[in-house]
């Protein structure tokens, strides 16, 4: 049986990642691809000649763009994910969880706005949700998801129009 003393020496400490940041050419566009058109609540913005950011509060975690100095490359490849067959590019990725009553409206407003996608519309995946893989200005693959109440009857997606700017197409 341990003792306080051991106890407390092999207590982990309490720790959470709280920021991550990443770099991009225009704060402006990834405002308008991460507010405007999935509708994550922004946080602070500034986009002036010296300085340019972009913050998205999560449950106490911080999701920050910075404009970089120099024009960065913009990847073409889709990334890795275990969510779907595909993608190629072995980096960082990230999934935005959007309510299913809302889910919907985000893949029109994307398909309207000619944002890139894995495929023409959303996809039944791992037998439990709804995901639609996009990329974001910077190329950034970002799997939107929606988890329903209950599993469809049909495991084709029954809305949007099919995007012309899917990798398939």
């Amino acid at each position: 049986m341990e003792n306080a003393e051991e106890k407390k020496a092999t207590r982990k400490p309490d720790i959470n990642i709280r920021f991550i940041f990443n770099m991009c050419n225009d704060v402006q566009s990834m405002r308008h691809f991460y507010t405007d058109l999935i509708g994550l609540k922004q946080g602070s913005f500034r986009n002036e000649k010296k300085w340019g950011w972009l913050v998205y509060k999560s449950e106490g975690f911080e999701m920050m763009f910075f404009r970089a100095d120099k024009k960065l490359p913009v990847l073409e490849e889709w990334t890795v994910q275990p969510g779907y067959e595909g993608g190629t590019l072995e980096m960082t990725s990230w999934g935005i969880h959007i309510p299913e009553e809302m889910f919907a409206g985000v893949v029109d407003r994307l398909n309207s706005a000619d944002v890139r996608t894995f495929k023409d519309k959303p996809e039944w995946r791992q037998d439990s949700y709804w995901g639609f893989s996009v990329m974001d200005p910077m190329g950034n693959t970002v799997e939107l998801y929606t988890q329903p109440k209950e599993k469809p009857a049909s495991t084709e997606w029954p809305g949007t129009q099919p995007s012309p700017t899917a990798a398939g197409k």
